[in-house]
């Protein structure tokens, strides 16, 4: 199994970044966040793309916000009209980007990307539904492509089920589901895109024993098994303090394939 990613860091103030050469691939818009792109492939495909969606200055007011007064722009805010539909971040104020947020024509947080480790590669990729998690894909082994995708409640915030490649050949082979503090992981490991009853096992709950072998399962250890990405970060607010750098995370290596580049 990849090793999990730090996690989004936290922002903590709006500011600018200039954004110089940048190639993005999509048009800024609204996008139903429930609508999973692999939903139109075969039962257990995935589509492992990682598609970055442009936030287009063209047309549009421009608000540059300079947090630390040392004369570079940390975050742009793209406005149509009174409307904000698009946020640029830099986090660890390099110069480039590391967070971009887009929002519906109400304001509402719909969809959010991260690039961990400053490489140019999106690393996860955040859904809302009225402002609300309700999907993130993930790029667990920083190979430039999605490897995993969490389920959540919008009403509680609570994750309740992940599918996962672990094999990176675009099918799924783990699926797990989350019931108060106990997980539940089962394995496909014969490859018929099934999980095999004998593969599963169960972290957590009263007990705090698992049930079943995590090496038989093809989990590398209890712990891996459980481990899990932290929340994402709240939205910039001006009131709060000067936002801090990303926290380093010194697991995957650069990436060798794939992945959308911002």
């Amino acid at each position: 199994m990849g090793r999990e990613r730090s996690g989004f860091a936290t922002v903590s103030a709006l500011a600018l970044v200039a954004m110089t050469g940048t190639a993005l691939a999509i048009g800024c818009g609204s996008s139903d966040a429930s609508v999973d792109k692999g939903s139109n492939l075969p039962a257990g495909v995935k589509s492992t793309s990682i598609d970055h969606e442009d936030c287009s200055t063209g047309g549009h007011r421009v608000e540059m916000i300079d947090v630390n007064n040392d004369g570079k722009p940390d975050i742009r805010r793209v406005f149509d009209g009174q409307v904000e539909i698009c946020r640029i971040t830099d986090l660890n104020r390099d110069g480039k980007a590391d967070l971009y947020e887009y929002y519906d024509k109400t304001g509402m947080l719909r969809r959010r990307e991260a690039d961990y480790d400053d490489n140019g590669i999106i690393n996860a990729i955040e859904y809302y539904e009225n402002g609300k998690l309700v999907r993130r894909e993930l790029d667990t082994t920083n190979q430039g492509r999605i490897d995993t995708w969490d389920y959540f409640d919008p009403n509680t915030g609570q994750r309740i089920k992940r599918e996962r490649d672990s094999t990176g050949d675009g099918r799924l082979d783990q699926w797990w589901t989350y019931s108060g503090d106990k997980v539940t992981i089962a394995m496909d490991r014969n490859g018929d895109g099934q999980p095999d009853p004998e593969s599963t096992i169960e972290l957590g709950g009263s007990s705090g024993a698992p049930s079943g072998t995590a090496a038989d399962a093809g989990v590398a250890s209890n712990a891996d098994a459980a481990s899990a990405p932290p929340p994402p970060p709240p939205p910039p607010s001006t009131s709060e303090p000067t936002p801090t750098s990303p926290t380093p995370d010194a697991g995957p290596k650069k990436p060798t394939r794939g992945g959308a580049k911002r």
